[in-house]
């Protein structure tokens, strides 16, 4: 899987884990209530057994081995015209 994490996204990506007692970024699936649709986000947590390592650029991020599975290319952003001062998860998805 080919992850991408733009320079922006990196610079609050450093802001977030100085102070944070996590040093891994993980990637999961949301759903804020069941009438909307499923969105990838993040959270630093730890990695546990199930899951995938991938180290890009010095970060360290994790995800579920079943999500990952599902995933073809991973681009991490901040900002941006429709994702000002947020960030923004996108995917190609795909069955392996």
């Amino acid at each position: 899987m080919e992850i991408i994490i733009t320079q922006t996204a990196k610079t609050e990506f450093d802001k977030m884990l100085k102070g944070s007692e996590y040093k891994n970024i993980r990637i999961l699936t949301k759903r804020e209530s069941i009438y909307e649709n499923a969105r990838l986000d993040f959270e630093l947590d730890e990695k546990k057994q199930d899951d995938l390592l991938y180290n890009v650029d010095g970060y360290n991020i994790i995800m579920n081995v079943k999500l990952a599975a599902q995933l073809y290319n991973l681009t991490i952003s901040y900002g941006g015209l429709l994702s000002r001062d947020k960030f923004c998860i996108e995917t190609d998805f795909g069955m392996i």
